[in-house]
């Protein structure tokens, strides 16, 4: 949303690709592999120089990366002052196979927020289909802030031994000042660390640098595919400049209507409800080790509650807490082929041994080897204004646990954090029309746990051209998963042919 999504570590509120953001089977580059033409912006220092505004200008490209071609997109950093400062933003792009048939570039933005389009490219490029690799450059970029684009950071030191990720939700008065308390200091961090780029990292601002990438690739209209928060991106590019697209893919949709806390519940019960499914599917089959007695949402309640007090040893000096509790709930449900490894990680906690909890921690959250964390924050927190009422979030922490008695507490108090962020948000939400654009491909999954199936709903309802594509399933992001949403996908983006109305895939 996150959508964003939520770090334990950190409070950011929004939970859409885990704190590691990426989508789907993952495969990241390794680090050292980029390489960027002379003067990309790789430091967390935003480019000082600054000079007149120039016309878009192509961008150079150098091989990196095996195959690939890597250069810098040149932006203002303050869009308001176009003739000030200016900062790089690091491109990626894979040639089109069968040059012949090019038809133009396809932008992908795999979500996050916070995650590095250029380390999860390789992701993006295995689950394409043949025809688009064929007829397009494939391009992805890192959004300002996020790790090769002038990252934001807040103090702390990537790649470093993962220490105990803090209990996320307070349970006495005492503890709440304390979050509150640590949520400024993180705040403070953040401003002393990377004051000088922290207010100039909203989707708003990375929706205009979209445009200025699609004049600097040469194509008349945007062809373009986000993913979970990168349909965030989509859409206020599609309200921005309606008449620049030439075809718009949304899958796993957020609606930029909703408020933070709307927006937050229903995460919270989309979660919920693929737990539930977990449950059901735990205690029908043999592949699952987790065999609580009784109901088992108050036996996971009752879990985490005792890691409170008595977490289990993971090694190393290491234990799984509460902290570790949710974000490994939180990496084992964004899909159906996580479930197994989330059963047998609850059944070895149960019996004492708290290493599988941790490690699917450590996965949700990349051991803190990029930026993705403090750049999700950073971004949630100026893409979604939240109520300053700090009593508040008590009662909202309880509201939410009505529907949603894991998740919503959770969420509600990851809320709490943009409340006293030191910078203010930039983005308003409103409905999305973009009047004059092209048919926008809007795709929904019925269950999916982060972004849910009436959100995509709505914002093909609101757009002017929305169609929308429903999927019958439980994963998020499901051009990762069905083929016939790949195949629905490569007839639009190549043939600019949506899907017959009320078409469903069921694979």
């Amino acid at each position: 949303m996150g959508l964003g999504w939520i770090c334990a570590t950190t409070g950011a509120a929004l939970l859409l690709a885990g704190c590691g953001g990426l989508q789907g089977p993952q495969t990241v580059a390794p680090p050292g592999t980029y390489s960027a033409a002379k003067g990309s912006s790789t430091t967390t220092s935003t480019t000082s120089t600054t000079q007149p505004a120039l016309p878009v200008t192509p961008i150079t490209w150098t091989p990196c990366n095996g195959d690939l071609q890597c250069g810098t997109l040149i932006v203002p950093l303050d869009y308001s002052r176009p003739q000030g400062a200016t900062i790089g933003i690091a491109v990626a792009r894979h040639l089109a196979e069968e040059p012949t048939d090019r038809v133009g570039s396809l932008v992908i933005n795999p979500g996050g927020p916070g995650v590095s389009g250029i380390d999860d490219f390789t992701n993006e490029l295995d689950s394409l289909t043949p025809g688009l690799l064929d007829d397009f450059d494939i391009v992805t970029f890192d959004p300002r802030g996020v790790q090769r684009s002038d990252p934001v950071t807040c103090g702390e030191t990537p790649g470093a031994t993962p220490g105990p990720v803090p209990d996320p939700i307070p349970q006495t008065a005492a503890e709440e000042q304390s979050i509150i308390a640590n949520m400024r200091q993180f705040g403070a961090d953040c401003e002393k660390a990377s004051g000088t780029v922290l207010p100039y990292v909203g989707t708003v601002d990375v929706a205009r640098d979209l445009d200025r990438l699609r004049q600097a690739l040469g194509d008349s209209g945007l062809t373009y595919m986000g993913q979970s928060y990168g349909t965030l991106l989509g859409v206020t590019y599609a309200q921005l400049f309606p008449t620049h697209i030439r075809a718009m893919v949304l899958d796993s949709v957020i609606d930029p209507a909703l408020s933070f806390s709307q927006m937050t519940l229903g995460q919270a019960e989309g979660f919920e409800g693929v737990l539930d499914s977990f449950f059901t599917w735990c205690a029908g089959t043999s592949a699952c080790q987790w065999r609580p007695a009784g109901d088992p949402t108050t036996a996971l309640l009752a879990q985490i509650a005792k890691s409170r007090t008595e977490p289990m040893p993971a090694g190393n000096g290491r234990s799984a807490g509460p902290g570790e509790f949710y974000n490994a709930l939180l990496d084992g449900l964004y899909s159906e082929s996580d479930w197994d490894t989330l059963g047998a990680a609850l059944a070895a906690d149960a019996a004492g041994n708290g290493a599988p909890i941790v490690a699917m921690s450590d996965h949700y959250s990349m051991d803190g080897s990029t930026n993705g964390a403090d750049a999700a924050q950073a971004i949630d927190c100026l893409d979604h204004p939240s109520t300053k009422h700090l009593g508040s979030y008590g009662q909202l922490a309880a509201s939410f646990a009505a529907s949603a008695p894991v998740f919503g507490p959770l969420l509600a108090w990851g809320e709490a954090s943009c409340a006293v962020w030191p910078v203010a948000p930039t983005r308003t939400p409103a409905p999305v029309s973009a009047p004059g654009s092209p048919p926008v491909l809007v795709i929904g999954t019925t269950r999916d746990p982060a972004t849910p199936y009436a959100w995509a709903v709505s914002v093909a309802a609101q757009l002017r051209h929305g169609d929308l594509l429903t999927v019958d399933g439980s994963d998020h992001v499901s051009y990762f998963y069905s083929p016939c949403v790949r195949a629905y996908v490569q007839t639009y983006l190549i043939d600019l042919t949506t899907p017959p109305v009320g078409a469903t895939c069921s694979d």
